[in-house]
Order: structure tokens, then sequence, then C-alpha cells
């Protein structure tokens, strides 16, 4: 369901993008611009891990093959004794994935870039999404999201960050905001990951 909301949601934010590209020329950025505002105590509390695949999408992944789509599992740990709260809106609102391949950093699909652009702008977050927060218990690990790196030659109506990705060699990395729309974000784990013809 809510990836059906995030379609709609990407569908009404392209209209507003073409207006704004319309009315306005100016280059949007390949990678979004994060917030650098100091973690509360609570946020620092959790520790945001990603996988490729892993959680709905089988075991995690290592090993791909060029056509094939890229998931990404988001995990978050309260390190803490206390309870902390977090959200789950959505991936363009809360994720800053960084993926590099062979050493040189991969840019984000225009689409996808002139959507963030666009939020950052309008904050069509508070607008038109419909986030969900919960509570982490101490020391609770659990999968609470996920997004799609890149989609495959068979497609699925995801919204991915990237073009479909050729062979190579990757690292992927993912700055997560743990509340719903705004706020600073945090630094996830470093994962490899190879695609192969």
């Amino acid at each position: 369901m809510r990836k059906l909301i995030r379609l709609t949601i990407g569908a009404a934010m392209v209209l507003c993008v073409l207006v704004a590209v319309s009315s306005r020329r100016g280059s949007f950025a390949t990678q979004p611009q994060n917030d650098v505002r100091a973690l509360t105590a609570q946020e620092s509390a959790i520790k945001v891990s990603i996988t490729t695949g892993g959680g709905l999408f089988g075991p995690p992944k290592t090993l791909y093959h060029v056509g094939q789509r890229v998931p990404v599992n988001i995990t978050l740990t309260n390190t803490s004794d206390q309870t902390v709260e977090a959200c789950v809106s959505d991936t363009l609102y809360q994720d800053s994935p960084r993926l590099v391949r062979d050493g040189q950093p991969v840019p984000y699909l225009a689409l996808e870039a002139q959507m963030v652009k666009a939020d950052q702008k309008y904050k069509t977050c508070s607008e038109i999404n419909v986030p969900e927060t919960f509570i982490l218990q101490p020391k609770e690990a659990r999968v609470v999201d996920w997004f799609i790196l890149a989609e495959g030659r068979t497609i699925m109506g995801d919204m991915p960050w990237y073009e479909p990705l050729q062979a190579g060699k990757y690292e992927l990395t993912d700055r997560r905001r743990l509340s719903c729309c705004d706020g600073p974000m945090v630094e996830s784990n470093k994962i490899s990951f190879e695609v192969v013809p």
C-alpha cells in the first residue's frame, strides 16, 4: 500500500517539478543537500544498517547480474537502554543513498534528483505524505523499510534511485532521516556488492 501511495506522490511531484522547471530555468543537483543539524540523544542511540536483498527479498546478496533489480533493506537498531521513537514515511524524504562504481560516484536518475529537489523546495512530505511512527525497544533491531536501488529489465513500477546497474564493483552507503520529513540524518554502514554480465 505504501508503494502505491509513493507512486501517486511521485506523479504529483513530477507535475510540481514540471511546473517549476517551465517557470524557472535552473539545474537540479545530482545529490540532495542533507541537513547538518546535530543529532538528539535519542537519534544518536539509533544505528542504521543496510543490506542488498534481505527481509522481503530473501537472504542478503552481494552478487547480481546486469539487468537484475537491486533492493536495499534498512534495519534500525536501538543501542540504548531507553525506548526511542522513529518514523517511516518514504525513501524520497528519508534516504540519501550514495553509490560508487569502481571508485566513481554514480549519479541519481534525473527524475529522482528532480523529485528530491522539489521536496526540498515545496516541502511535499509534510503536505501529502502518510508517515508511520513507531517505538524501538531497548537493544531492539528491526527491519523497518526498504527501497529499490536500481530497477531490473522487468519493469515493476518501482521508483529506483539509479539507472539499471552495469557490470562492476559497487559500494553503497545511505544517510537515513529518523524523523518523518526533516531533521538530521544518520550514516549507515558501507556495503559492497558486485554486478556481473
